[in-house]
Order: structure tokens, then C-alpha cells, then sequence
């Protein structure tokens, strides 16, 4: 019994230590707040959906010619239009999400990413767009009327360096049954931008 009551007690030690690294290590934001004012569901098994970036594809094949001497081989290589996928909606659908996010003047998101791509543009006032990896920590501003798209891989960290609230509206398309409180998923300091909180 005793070993047992220590082997609980020691697994119970190593998953406090996980959860508070986690909080440790996360960047949460200051002066933001969000609302999600509508959800839905796309992609079936007869509706397809796929979101990606163009991209060029290098292709290789083995190519026959018959000739009066006999078949001939040859190996070539051509590019094609391609895609690279960042999320794919059909036999399992996608959750999309619509978001309203309002920064006040001085606040920031924190850096996080999304399980998901999105779109996001700006209704109100100036962001500042910071992007983890890579070398340095170029900020990106974005005004009033202008968009982005950031991939579900990106490390950002949107901040309001102006005077005025800046507004965000933001458009998810995520794995089905994401939750709401998993869409932003909080990440660590990057390297290449030690001093944007």
C-alpha cells in the first residue's frame, strides 16, 4: 500500500511541475479582450474544403518511349502549380469561429498561436505585429482597413503601441470541437524577440 500511495504521490508531483511550467512559460496578455459572437461548422464528406498557400512542386517520373529499336527510359523532372495545406475540411469537418478583439492603448496579446489558420483584419485604430522565429523581431503595423493571415504555426503577439483601442476582427477555421478557450494557445518568449513582452 505504501508503495502505491508514493507512486500516486510521485505522479501527482511530476504533473504539478508540467501544469506549473506551462503557466510558467506562457505569455499571457495585458489590456485585450475578446468576444466570439458566432460559430459554425463546414466540410462533409461531399463538401471539401482545403486552405493552403500556392507553392511550386517538383515532380519526378519515369518516362517509355518505344522507339524501332526498342523502348527507351528516362528519368525527368518538371515543377507544377501545387498547394502546401494548412488545414483540409471534408470527411472530418472544421470548426470557424468569428472573433472580436479589442486591445486598449499600451495592451498586447501575449504570444500565442492558433490551432488553426486565421484571417484577421482590422476595424479600429493600429497593430503592431510581432513574429517569433526567424532572426530579429521586425514589428509589422497594420491599419484600419488592411488584413493578414497568419498559419497555425506562426508565434505572434499583437500589440496596441498607439493612443486609441484597437479592434480586431478575427476569422478561425480550426479542428472540429476546438473550444473556445483552446483557439489562443498561449507559447513561451521567443529568442529573436527577448525584450516584447
Amino acid at each position: 500500500m505504501k508503495r502505491r500511495t508514493v507512486i500516486f504521490g510521485a505522479t501527482l508531483a511530476v504533473i504539478a511541475l508540467f501544469v506549473s511550467i506551462g503557466v510558467a512559460y506562457g505569455t499571457p496578455g495585458s489590456g485585450a479582450a475578446t468576444v466570439y459572437p458566432a460559430r459554425g461548422t463546414v466540410g462533409s464528406a461531399t463538401e471539401q474544403i482545403v486552405l493552403g498557400t500556392p507553392k511550386t512542386v517538383t515532380i519526378t517520373r519515369t518516362v517509355r518511349v518505344k522507339t524501332k529499336k526498342g523502348t527507351v527510359r528516362a528519368r525527368v523532372k518538371f515543377q507544377v502549380p501545387g498547394m502546401q495545406s494548412h488545414i483540409a475540411c471534408g470527411a472530418t469537418p472544421c470548426d470557424m469561429v468569428f472573433q472580436v478583439l479589442t486591445i486598449q492603448a499600451g495592451g498586447f496579446t501575449g504570444w500565442h498561436t492558433h490551432p488553426g489558420p486565421t484571417f484577421v483584419a482590422i476595424a479600429e485604430g493600429e497593430g503592431t505585429m510581432y513574429r517569433g522565429g526567424g532572426t530579429g523581431c521586425t514589428p509589422t503595423k497594420y491599419a484600419v482597413g488592411s488584413g493578414f493571415l497568419q498559419h497555425s504555426t506562426e508565434v505572434h503577439n499583437m500589440r496596441n503601441e498607439g493612443s486609441t483601442a484597437l479592434v480586431l476582427h478575427a476569422f478561425y477555421l480550426l479542428p472540429a470541437g476546438t473550444p473556445n478557450a483552446a483557439i489562443r494557445v498561449d507559447q513561451p518568449q521567443p529568442a529573436n524577440c527577448p525584450s516584447i513582452p
